[in-house]
């Protein structure tokens, strides 16, 4: 259906005089469970969260006749204490119930879907009401889709829309390997091409939900013929007011953590896309107070939240007492625990972390939820870099001058297995981003091959604590 060249369809709308349908398009990506706003100061705005996101979509969808739908480009999971929460049996429930009720149309996987196991990941689609259309990501058991959906058509104003869903071939480098170790991974190309004649038939517009990134999209789009349309991606976090335009497919990005709302306004003919028009719309608000069902839910498990505050993790054996300019237990444990729990993903050689991001004393005995919140309070997301071994040298003698001089906290880092630096290495570390944004100020080099896992440090260490300092393991305590 979509062979016609442009040519040939700029003729048939001069000549014949063809109606454009036109369609309004929402996307989002790389959402995160970040379910509440914060505060911007000198404006006193509020930005991001499930309920700007609400009142903007509600907004739009009531002031305009234009048929619309709402579509996500996957790693809705991870980032909060509220992505964590299980709901009807499902780590990461409530996120779900949440795009539920926000009328999402269809998303795709991303990698952070898979976090907590295979049988969680398809349990999130069974949860949710609308679809994760799964292309290229097939069950080795039964041969079918992950999700039970390799694509999708949705029908709007008249018009049918096709919908596939890529996630990155690199999956198992970024989840834990028994997490998809059940999985089969096509090459996105050939996924869709294996469905592609009969989808196209069927529909008037086809768009792709991928969670790859821009490099791997604008791959696929070279790879792909004319009768797509459409790439709407996440997993590097980018953002693209003006879309690329890559083989005739525009590639469309709304950036992460809810900071925009990607609206793109579609005029189709003859199974074309005539024009687009696109625009990131900030989702800032001057209030944070809203009176719908979603603020009523979401104020529930904020309260459930409050009450996982108290849950007792374990036991910590001696005092953690934090010190800007000096390695301590705790500044030690975090950056150990750091690398122990990406060892099995990333593979990284050490762990860097500042000691100035260590906030609260806990006194040796009981730990729970609550105390780790407060002794790591910032919202840092974990990152993966590469340097060289004459890289960690200079930052070595950069973090001993700190140490004297006090002009910013030190790093604490792990060491390499008892191996001694060779400056002409190149090494994988694992930190989080306030060290790599801030490499001029810590590290004293610039690091490269940086990657945003989009994992809370706070996330990664309370599953670290439950691991090393079990209750059961704390018999003899008061």
């Amino acid at each position: 259906m979509k062979f016609r060249t442009f040519c040939l369809l700029l003729s048939l709308i001069a000549c014949a005089g063809l109606a454009a349908a036109p369609l309004r398009i929402f996307y989002t990506g790389d959402t995160h469970g970040v379910y509440s706003a914060r505060e911007v100061k000198p404006d006193s705005l509020w930005q991001g969260g499930y309920l700007i996101l609400e009142e903007h979509l509600n907004r739009m969808r009531s002031q305009s006749d234009m048929p619309s739908l709402y579509l996500d480009s996957g790693d809705q999971q991870t980032g909060t204490i509220f992505a964590s929460l299980v709901e009807d049996g499902v780590h990461g429930g409530a996120v779900l119930q949440v795009f539920n009720r926000l009328g999402l149309d269809a998303s795709v996987y991303g990698n952070h879907e898979f976090d907590f196991s295979y049988g969680n990941t398809r349990d999130l689609a069974r949860l949710a009401s609308y679809p994760f259309v799964c292309t290229n990501l097939l069950d080795k058991s039964t041969g079918k889709s992950v999700s039970g959906t390799p694509w999708t058509i949705i029908e709007r104003g008249g018009l049918r829309i096709g919908i596939f869903g890529i996630t990155l071939e690199l999956l198992p480098e970024k989840v834990k390997a028994e997490n998809v170790r059940s999985v089969r991974i096509l090459p996105p190309a050939d996924a869709i091409n294996l469905h592609l004649d009969e989808v196209d038939l069927k529909t008037d517009l086809i768009v792709v939900l991928t969670h790859q990134g821009f490099e791997a999209d604008s791959l696929l789009a070279a790879q792909l013929d004319d009768r797509v349309d459409l790439i709407i991606g996440g997993h590097d976090h980018i953002w693209a007011r003006q879309p690329p335009l890559v083989n005739g497919k525009y590639l469309l990005y709304s950036g992460s953590h809810l900071n925009w709302l990607g609206v793109a306004d579609l005029d189709i003919v003859a199974d074309r896309v005539a024009s687009l028009s696109n625009r990131l719309q900030p989702l800032s608000s001057n209030t944070n107070k809203f009176s719908t069902p979603l603020a009523d839910y979401i104020q529930q498990k904020v309260l459930a939240i409050g009450e996982q505050m108290s849950r007792l993790i374990g036991y910590i054996p001696v005092d953690w007492v934090p010190n800007k300019y000096e390695s301590t237990p705790v500044s030690r444990w975090v950056a150990n625990s750091l690398r122990m729990e990406y060892r099995a993903i990333y593979n990284p050689d050490l762990a860097i972390i500042n000691n100035g991001g260590i906030r609260k004393a806990i006194p040796a005995g009981p730990l729970t939820l609550g105390d780790l919140a407060e002794m790591l309070p910032f919202n840092n997301n974990v990152v993966v870099f590469s340097c060289y071994g004459r890289d960690l040298l200079i930052f070595d003698e950069l973090n001993a001058q700190h140490a004297i001089g006090k002009p910013h906290d030190i790093c604490e880092r792990t060491q390499l297995d008892g191996k001694r630096v060779d400056p002409e290495a190149i090494y994988r570390v694992v930190s989080h981003d306030y060290v790599a944004g801030q490499w001029d100020k810590y590290l004293g080099f610039k690091p490269f091959d940086v990657y945003d896992t989009g994992d809370l440090i706070l996330d990664a260490m309370i599953r670290q604590a439950s691991l090393q300092f079990s209750v059961p393991e704390a018999e003899g305590w008061d």
